[in-house]
């Protein structure tokens, strides 16, 4: 066996056994998580911050030209002359050192980091998350967005626009939060906004974390209320969150803190739907109508896509959105159950039970 091979080998078998072992010891995850992981933010997410498009996305473009590439190789190999047959050798050795690097990029900038210590079992240890915190909640977070919507500037058909430097705002969002939460200081690249949002947009996705390349990614199709506080979910993802519930409280707080009223208005947004759910599942009806309700404004601007996007997306789109999105789920519900993430998708949800757990934290 030739060397390469060898090393080949090892670095897949160090890959599976850390993953391993991540299930067993989440104290050493989260000791990887703040002294280890770190250093691909502040290196390889540094240097690809520099280039303007995610570079990620065009890796995959690439990947997939590669694939289509290896079933001609293939046929080199089986009826080429020998020069072919061993070009198509190096092909596909350079085909299974790509895939070694995704695997050991995934698990290490990734997999083993769904079994660090979670939220609440650290920050909120002890806090119940009491059911009637609920109502006192979804008023507060309803306010909050009423208020704030009438803050923003708008154009003629009454959409929010927004002038600022929406990367710095995030940037400096997220920096504020290190002083409570430690591992969040330090550096964070510019997130990259999807050449094909259009697609994502029928996928439902509203960001996309790259840990191959350790980029923040978002859909540049949604509508702009949804950017700060996708932005900051993908970007505490480059601080080894990983857990989605957590990304999506880390995303809220990091906005609603913001001295920006946009980043702000966004934070609330982005958690209202959640909250709702919960008060339309646990709370009575003759206690929800004497509950705050959202404004005109705030029921406008929570949408992930306006109804001229859609047509626009649906219009062109090869494929119909709903095959897309029922298969986009299906590979978000296995790879996170593969990961120990029981509910899977559903795990979004548990960002209320963090939003609860704050509010009694005060």
């Amino acid at each position: 066996m030739k060397l390469r091979h060898k090393i080949m080998i090892g670095i897949l078998f160090v890959t599976a056994v850390s993953y391993g072992l991540s299930w067993k010891f989440p104290d050493a995850v989260e000791w990887y998580k703040r002294n280890i992981f770190s250093v691909g933010t502040n290196t390889l997410s540094r240097l690809l911050s520099l280039i303007p498009f995610s570079v990620g996305e065009w890796l995959i473009y690439i990947g997939i030209a590669v694939l289509i590439g290896a079933v001609f190789a293939g046929v080199l190999g089986c009826f080429g002359t020998a020069g072919m047959r061993k070009f198509a050798k190096r092909y596909f050795e350079c085909i299974l050192w790509a895939i070694v690097w995704v695997l050991v990029t995934e698990n290490f900038n990734c997999y083993v980091m769904y079994h660090a210590k979670t939220l609440e079992e650290t920050y909120f240890s002890g806090i119940e998350g009491k059911e009637e915190t609920l109502v006192l909640a979804y008023n507060d977070l309803v306010d909050h967005a009423n208020r704030l919507s009438l803050e923003m500037q708008r154009d003629e058909k009454g959409e929010v626009v927004y002038d600022g430097d929406l990367y710095e705002a995030c940037k400096k969002a997220m920096r504020s939060l290190g002083d409570e939460f430690p591992y969040l200081k330090g550096y964070y690249p510019n997130p990259k906004k999807i050449w094909s949002s259009d697609f994502m947009s029928q996928q439902y996705l509203a960001g996309i974390y790259f840990p191959f390349t350790l980029e923040a990614n978002y859909n540049g199709t949604m509508y702009i209320m949804n950017r700060p506080a996708t932005i900051c979910h993908e970007l505490s993802h480059l601080k080894g969150v990983i857990l989605e519930d957590e990304a999506n409280f880390f995303g809220f707080l990091a906005c609603i803190r913001s001295k920006d009223p946009f980043v702000a208005y966004s934070g609330y947004l982005s958690i209202l739907g959640y909250v709702s759910r919960e008060v339309r599942n646990h709370v009575d009806l003759e206690v929800r109508k004497q509950m705050a309700q959202p404004s005109e404004l705030v029921q406008k601007d929570a949408v992930f896509l306006t109804k001229e996007e859609w047509e626009r997306v649906e219009k062109k789109a090869v494929l119909k959105t709903e095959t897309v999105n029922q298969a986009t789920d299906a590979f978000l519900e296995g790879n996170l159950k593969a990961n120990g993430v029981a509910d899977g998708i559903e795990s979004y949800q548990r960002v209320v039970r963090l939003i609860l757990k704050w509010y009694e934290k005060g």
